[in-house]
């Protein structure tokens, strides 16, 4: 019984070791990848679509790192913002200059058979370093809240686990050195067990509550938004500015209409005129009893709903979304030494069930020249998580187990010092 018993007893610390290794490995790796993302401006994103097919497929993860547009070279698959609409990674086709540091980007899938619809105003972008197939999905399974702190209980539980400090058999009488008792009889410490000193009890409690206070943070909703972002998009003749409230448009509710405007003005070095548009894609606007939709224009931006100079036009009566997505409505048109500026109202019917998110593109065409302003409503996942707070929370329980090893050891020599 006794030798079963050494054998489960050496198994199970094999086990430990084991687990030990792979923490301080993944530790390594987290303590490695912190500096990077904050001093290399490197971080993760995932592929949810196969648009960079068969060269990244969908489902995987790619490293990339933040650079000035003037670095990028055609050929390079690149990760561009488009507030508020989700970014996009694609293939650089063509660059042109868009004046002091920042480049007109021309981009495609490399599974689509055409262009995106109209170059990139950027000053800097993330492009892809490195990507690996379907391991996108493993990352994306292990960032949710309740699976960190799920590792992070664990991590706690087989650190507090290995490094108990516990007692050494007691000898036989007959080897027991006279005049070693406690003060009431007891053996010592070293013999019946060492008892964990107040500052290890304090150290275990913190690697115990820190899981709880991390999934607390991690799992509370961010602030809301309290004023609408503002986004400058530029290109050669034209310049768009997208005013809207992301949070209120990727949750939307029923009846709760959203407003997003669009201001378009030209600096066009001769006289022309310049086309706007309206279009629609993605789930929600492709259904009759989805996105509902309405546009008004304004020669001056719209305040708090309404035209200050009285002369606001209805251009597109509130209906479906579906009449957006077969083919861009023009919706004004202006000369080039005058502004437009387009309110689009977004809303859902009540007791709608609809699902998924829907892209609004609002497009200015004039002189040659083309630039496009979008907004996404409806619920929209995140395109790629934000690894450096799973990182730093990896690295501060790595250093959390440190500090338990250390005040283990430290209690076992003060112990089995005579």
């Amino acid at each position: 019984m006794v030798g079963r018993a050494r054998q489960r007893r050496g198994l199970l610390a094999r086990v430990g070791d084991l687990v030990l290794t792979l923490l301080a490995v993944g530790g390594t790796v987290c303590v490695v990848l912190v500096p990077l993302a904050f001093f290399f401006d490197i971080s993760l994103i995932l592929f949810k679509t196969g648009s960079m097919s068969p060269s990244i497929p969908a489902g995987s993860l790619a490293v990339v790192r933040e650079i000035p547009a003037s670095e990028v070279a055609v050929g390079d698959v690149v990760t561009v913002d488009r507030t508020p609409l989700a970014p996009i990674t694609h293939r650089v086709v063509e660059i042109a200059d868009g004046g002091g540091s920042t480049r007109l980007l021309t981009m495609r899938g490399d599974a689509n058979e055409s262009n995106d619809a109209a170059p990139y105003a950027v000053a800097h972008v993330r492009r892809v370093e490195w990507s690996a197939p379907r391991l996108g999905y493993a990352v994306r399974t292990v960032s949710n809240v309740y699976a960190m702190s799920a590792i992070t209980i664990g991590t706690a539980a087989i650190v507090t686990w290995a490094f108990w400090p516990r007692g050494e058999p007691r000898p036989p009488a007959r080897h027991r050195r006279p005049g070693r008792s406690g003060p009431d009889g007891a053996p010592p410490d070293r013999e019946t067990g060492a008892h964990a000193s107040p500052t290890l009890r304090c150290l275990l409690l913190a690697v115990a509550v820190l899981p709880g206070v991390t999934a607390a943070v991690l799992a509370a909703p961010g602030p809301a938004r309290a004023d609408p972002a503002e986004d400058v998009i530029r290109s050669r003749f034209l310049t768009l500015v997208s005013i809207g409230d992301e949070a209120r448009m990727t949750t939307m509710a029923p009846e709760e209409p959203v407003p997003w405007q669009v201001g378009v003005s030209a600096h066009a070095p001769q006289p022309g005129t310049v086309t706007i548009s309206l279009s629609a894609s993605g789930p929600l606007a492709a259904r009759p009893d989805g996105l509902q939709v309405t546009a008004a224009v304004c020669p001056q931006r719209w305040v708090r709903g309404a035209c200050p100079t009285g002369q606001a036009q209805q251009v597109l009566a509130d209906g479906p979304a579906t009449r957006l997505t077969t083919a861009p409505i023009t919706i004004s048109s202006m000369h080039a030494d005058q502004q437009r500026w387009v309110l689009v109202t977004a809303s859902l019917l009540a007791g709608s069930t609809a699902s998924g998110s829907a892209d609004l593109v609002v497009t200015a065409t004039g002189f040659g020249d083309r630039a496009s302003a979008g907004g996404t409503v409806g619920p929209l996942p995140r395109t790629g998580p934000d690894l450096r707070t799973p990182l730093a929370v990896g690295a501060g329980a790595l250093l959390a187990g440190l500090l338990l090893v250390l005040a283990v050891r430290r209690r076992r020599i003060r112990v089995g010092q005579p």
